[in-house]
C-alpha cells in the first residue's frame, strides 16, 4: 500500500468519527494536559495525585490517559487536592480574566541609559522581585 493510499483510507476512517465522540476525545485530552500541567508546576508526579486523591497509581494513571470517561465528581475531587480549577466555563473564564495588565519595557542601548532608567523605576517605586527572589 502507497503513502497516498494510506492516507486516503486514515481520511475515511477520520470522516466515519461522530461530532460528539471527536469532541469527546478532544476535551478528555485536554483536561488530562491539564492536569499533567498542574502537577509538573507543582512538582508532584502521579504517584503523589494518587496519595491526595487516596487511590492507587495506576487509577490516577488511567484517569490522565486521555481515554477514560472523567466524571465532574472526579474532576472536582482533583480540583479540590490540587487546589486550582482544572476546567472552566466561558462565562468563569471571562471573569475570572477579565482584568488587563499594561507592561512598559524600556530598553536601553548602554550602561548608562540602563542606570538612568533603573534609577528612574526605583524613584517610582518598582521593586525587582527577581532579585530578592535570587537573594531569598
Amino acid at each position: 500500500m502507497t503513502k497516498k493510499e494510506k492516507s486516503s483510507v486514515i481520511d475515511r476512517y477520520r470522516n466515519k468519527i461522530k461530532d460528539e465522540n471527536r469532541r469527546y476525545i478532544k476535551r478528555n485530552l485536554e483536561i488530562s494536559n491539564q492536569i499533567s500541567d498542574i502537577l509538573e508546576r507543582k512538582d508532584l508526579s502521579q504517584k503523589d495525585l494518587a496519595k491526595l486523591l487516596g487511590k492507587h497509581e495506576s487509577e490516577v494513571s488511567k484517569l490522565l490517559s486521555g481515554l477514560h470517561n472523567l466524571t465532574l465528581k472526579s474532576i472536582s475531587k482533583m480540583e479540590a487536592v490540587l487546589g486550582e480549577d482544572i476546567i472552566l466555563t466561558p462565562i468563569e473564564a471571562c471573569k475570572k480574566y477579565s482584568k488587563t495588565e499594561y507592561v512598559i519595557l524600556k530598553v536601553a542601548a548602554n550602561k548608562n541609559e540602563a542606570g538612568k532608567i533603573h534609577n528612574q523605576l526605583v524613584a517610582s517605586g518598582y521593586q525587582n522581585n527577581a532579585k530578592q527572589d535570587k537573594a531569598a
